[in-house]
């Protein structure tokens, strides 16, 4: 993040920290895991590089076709001459934070010894789903905003119809299937503790709450009272 915030500063640009968010857990996974381990560790390794090269890719391409994401400057205005100082601690130094907690499922994953065949399959199961919704609800988001008909209107259909959020949905259960497959490891508290903050961090932080702040409209009170805002609702 120290890297990262000094690059930000050169390019006077703080939307390069959503393209190192899924690079940091790549090099987590680098520096971390070995790809001779166990099966755990193993497919660990492969689901975070498969999360973190799509969703990389997606967020590059987006910048580079429609430029970096206004909330930063809207930040840095209302923080005015000390948004530097702002910035490093709110963004750069509060990401590392959820970064190094979220990531204990790699970390703990390299202290898996025997291979867990159910948890494996659990696991597995939870990343597939999770890692097609998270891409699938990324596509839906980025042609429904490509319509200039569309503009200032908020989506409600496809994946968006059973959660506000699927594309955070499928975030969490990418999460909650690596932590699953470090279950097995000697620290598997610490396995539960990183889906657990970044569940937290979406629902009270830096996902919804931002997401939702300008959104207004009985339509989409409506909306939001007949749809979760990450999960599905089920009554």
């Amino acid at each position: 993040m120290m890297v990262v915030y000094i690059i930000a500063l050169i390019k006077r640009d703080y939307s390069v920290i959503d393209i190192s968010w899924p690079l940091g857990f790549l090099f987590v996974s680098i520096f971390v895991l070995d790809w001779g381990g166990s099966w755990n560790e193993i497919l660990v390794k492969l689901f975070v590089t498969v999360w973190s090269v799509r969703l990389c890719s997606y967020l590059f391409y987006r910048i580079m076709k429609h430029g970096p994401d206004k909330r930063y400057k809207e930040l840095e205005y209302g923080w005015g001459q000390n948004h530097r100082v702002h910035a490093f601690f709110k963004i750069f130094v509060l990401q590392g934070f959820l970064m190094y907690w979220i990531a204990m499922p790699v970390t703990t994953a390299s202290y898996v010894i025997e291979p867990n065949i159910i948890l494996l399959i659990i696991g597995g199961a939870f990343w597939k789903i999770g890692f097609i919704l998270e891409a699938v609800a990324d596509f839906q988001l980025y042609t429904f905003r490509q319509k200039p008909e569309n503009k200032s209107k908020y989506l409600m259909t496809g994946l968006f119809s059973i959660s506000r959020h699927p594309n955070y949905l499928g975030e969490c259960l990418v999460w909650i299937g690596i932590g699953l497959l470090a279950l097995p490891s000697t620290y598997w508290y610490l396995a539960i503790l990183g889906p657990s903050i970044l569940i937290a961090a979406l629902y009270k932080f830096s996902g919804v709450p931002y997401a939702e702040r300008n959104r207004k409209g009985a339509r989409f009170e409506k909306y939001v009272e007949t749809t979760g805002a990450i999960f599905p609702k089920i009554f």
